[in-house]
């Protein structure tokens, strides 16, 4: 440096701020990524499932399937249009009701004369020809004709009433009926009519119905042969790991483990009803990159969604975010969750729409994150999007956070427990329970641990009816028997799902703003102040800290600051109680470099935790947007007293860049540091 003129080491640090926004290297670098809350997590996979709807070219994919034996195979399948009644109708003749005589109303007899019609003919359900009126020569003259008909048989041609044969006295040769006083001899009585049950032209189904066993036969009832529904999501389903064996039962090489997540995974997928098809993707070693892509690449072809298990975490054999994001080009959503089990749970969509969930190999972790996210967006993937919801000329945004918000997720039901279970200290727990009515007469619903939760112990889910949703133990070890929990149901019926707008698990962060103070500091007097700048400021913050998390971020306070760095000490001070996060904003003015500097040093004081890699990822993304912030001393950390808030100093001029890359990470630093 000493050795370098002023305007050789000026342009030296602009060269190494160029540098430093491009740096690449041919090997791929794992990051550490943001733990989100799985709350976050379900919203974010929501959204990227919305999106992929809303850009698939219509029409609908959908297939014709027969309405044929075995009718089982239409269950659950969606239509993709009306299905309407065809002409006459349904019933397609007039049809009787009751076991009985059809007669004519208009017919002239007496009621209770000793005979009043002849029976001219029997018609029994099932007879498909309209039988001509047969006379007995000994019957006298003067009785008019009557028909014997059973229970659905066709109503002769002529006839327009059935008397039930209980209100008829019938001779002994059956040749003759007298129709007693009581009966009812006006027309049309007890007989269905022609389309009287669905008209002609009626819907008999609407578009988005979902087949259930009625639904099978309103369709066999309306003549259809075979029906148009929405083709099935497909999902294939990857193991990954040296490690595992296809062998199932004993196996003899030593170092070897079964591939049980396959298995489990492709059964889970099939309980989830026709909503998907899934495929068997078999087991990629993990040291073959070349042969793991190209077998994702493959996949990628066919798939909806893909599930992949194992090769996540941080170590030289956990290559999966490598393929997916280097080699295909994937976009990571989220690479860590702040959960137990799951913790490196990863989520990508690649360029080919494909949505991609890279599993934990942990048996438990992998089935409890499907429950979590896959279940919900495959779903989503298979209702699609209500039509009133794209009509409403909204943004693409406001369109996305009405379907999100329409959303299906898992059942929840509050709970009591029946002992006291130990909280982890660092994340919050999705713990596997049994449930029972408590015996009591209290009506309590009860939940039993089921016992060791090792993410590798499998029998932690066997017998688990839900997943009791346990807090970090930030400021308790153990929640203790008899307090109430909510609980996520593992099984269900669809029409017992709740919308995402409806679940507390999923509104209990989303339904508080985030609450922001937005400090701008500005050059010396000669500058002057600008009202309308500080605005554009403030949303411009708002925009970039907004995310697709569902919170509301909340610009508490807007200010400026021009002075010395020590008096920003006090309005520092003055802010932090009532806010999340404090932003801190410099303007770059002639001199401002040694300003920023001593602004910098200031604050680090008021810090007692720095995040270092935070300042370093939001540096970055300041330089994205302008090479010369990298000269910028960016500050990071937690403020301390009360609630505490995160503070964050950065320069104007890459505002949203570096905000928008370390958006997800000051809100899960907040949530750390507060001991949530």
């Amino acid at each position: 440096r000493n050795s370098l003129s002023p305007r050789s080491y000026v342009c030296d640090l602009i060269s190494y701020a160029v540098n430093f926004t491009t740096m690449t290297s041919n090997s791929f670098q794992k990051k550490i990524h943001p733990m989100v809350t799985v709350p976050d997590a379900i919203r974010t996979v929501l959204r990227q499932t919305a999106l992929i709807l809303l850009q698939r070219e219509k029409p609908i994919p959908s297939e014709t399937v027969s309405t044929s034996p075995p009718h089982s195979l239409l269950l659950g399948k969606i239509t993709v249009e009306d299905v309407i009644m065809k002409d006459p109708g349904y019933p397609n003749y007039n049809a009787s009701i009751m076991d009985g005589y059809a007669i004519n109303s208009s017919d002239t007899f007496t009621p209770g004369e000793d005979w009043t019609h002849c029976v001219c003919g029997k018609v029994f359900a099932g007879d498909n020809k309209n039988k001509s009126p047969q006379r007995d020569s000994g019957i006298p003259s003067n009785l008019v004709e009557a028909y014997y008909v059973t229970t659905g048989a066709v109503v002769p041609n002529g006839f327009d009433c059935v008397v039930p044969m209980e209100q008829c006295h019938i001779s002994s040769d059956e040749q003759k009926i007298a129709i007693q006083p009581t009966a009812t001899i006006v027309k049309g009585t007890w007989i269905r009519k022609v389309g009287c049950d669905m008209p002609a032209g009626s819907m008999v189904l609407p578009r988005g119905h979902v087949l259930q066993p009625v639904s099978l036969g309103l369709l066999l009832q309306a003549g259809c042969k075979s029906v148009k529904v929405k083709k099935p999501v497909i999902v294939g389903v990857m193991s990954t790991g040296n490690e595992l064996s296809d062998t199932y039962g004993d196996i003899e090489e030593h170092g070897k483990i079964p591939d049980v997540n396959r298995p489990i995974l492709l059964a889970l997928l099939s309980t989830f009803g026709p909503c998907c098809t899934h495929i068997d993707l078999g087991i990629q070693r993990d040291d073959d990159l070349d042969s793991l892509t190209s077998a994702l690449k493959s996949a990628a072809e066919v798939c909806d969604v893909i599930i992949t298990t194992g090769g996540v975490s941080m170590g030289e054999s956990d290559v999966i975010e490598e393929v997916l994001v280097d080699k295909m080009k994937g976009s990571l959503h989220f690479g860590r969750m702040h959960m137990k089990p799951g913790k490196p749970t990863t989520f990508v969509s690649l360029p080919s729409g494909t949505l991609v969930f890279a599993m934990p190999g942990n048996p438990v972790s992998c089935t409890v994150c499907t429950h979590l996210l896959v279940k919900p967006c495959l779903d989503l993937l298979r209702n699609g999007i209500d039509d009133t919801i794209q009509n409403n000329g909204e943004s693409v945004d406001e369109i996305v956070c009405q379907i999100v918000q329409n959303c299906c997720v898992h059942q929840e039901v509050n709970c009591k427990l029946s002992c006291n279970i130990k909280l982890d200290k660092e994340r919050p727990e999705y713990h596997r329970v049994v449930l029972f009515q408590s015996d009591d007469g209290s009506g309590d619903l009860i939940a039993k641990s089921t016992g060791v939760q090792r993410s590798s112990r499998l029998m932690s889910l066997r017998d688990a009816e839900a997943l009791l949703m346990l807090p970090r133990g930030a400021e308790k070890s153990e929640a203790l028997a008899g307090e109430e929990c909510t609980a996520l149901l593992l099984e269900g019926k669809e029409k017992d799902c709740i919308k995402v707008c409806e679940s507390t698990h999923l509104n209990k962060e989303a339904n508080s703003s985030l609450k922001i103070s937005l400090l701008h500091v500005v050059g010396p007097p000669s500058y002057p102040d600008d009202d309308a700048k500080l605005e554009m400021l403030s949303q411009r913050v708002k925009t970039a800290l907004s995310g697709n998390d569902g919170r509301i971020v909340d610009i508490i306070s807007s200010k400026r600051f021009r002075g010395d760095a020590l008096d920003l000490f006090a309005e520092v001070t003055a802010e932090k109680d009532s806010v999340d996060i404090l932003v801190v904003v410099c303007e770059a003015f002639a001199g401002s470099l040694r300003y920023h500097l001593d602004i910098a040093a200031t604050l680090r004081k008021q810090l007692v935790k720095v995040a270092e890699s935070i300042a370093m990822i939001a540096r970055r993304g300041a330089a994205s947007v302008d090479p010369k912030t990298a000269l910028f001393e960016t500050v990071v950390g937690f403020m301390p007293t009360g609630r505490g808030c995160m503070m964050v100093l950065i320069p104007e001029q890459g505002l949203q860049g570096s905000l928008s890359n370390v958006r997800e990470l000051l809100k899960h630093g907040l949530h750390v540091a507060r001991g949530k």
